[in-house]
């Protein structure tokens, strides 16, 4: 997984568009997007796909912007390609 250049992200309550970190363009606003996660886990590399990832992008260069939620979005996926989630009560 691609991450940020630094680890300072914009507060969360901070509305869109944010000013990309790579580009300097303020044109960073959430989207959604597939996207191909590759996260080690157990000593194994998993690669799996993020059907529906709410994400900050950039839409001037494409840089993508990872958050704690975004984060947290990724790590659920990842429960779930592994089967370690668990069932929904009836």
């Amino acid at each position: 997984m691609k991450t940020p250049a630094t680890t300072k992200q914009p507060p969360p309550d901070n509305p869109f568009p944010w000013r990309c970190r790579r580009c300097g363009k303020q044109e960073v606003v959430m989207a959604t997007t597939q996207y191909e996660a590759e996260v080690r886990h157990d000593g194994r590399l998993h690669c799996f796909s993020v059907p529906r990832l709410e994400i900050p992008v950039c839409q001037s260069c494409g840089e993508k912007v990872f958050t704690v939620e975004v984060d947290a979005q990724v790590q659920d996926a990842l429960r779930e390609h592994l089967k370690l989630t668990e069932p929904e009560s009836p």
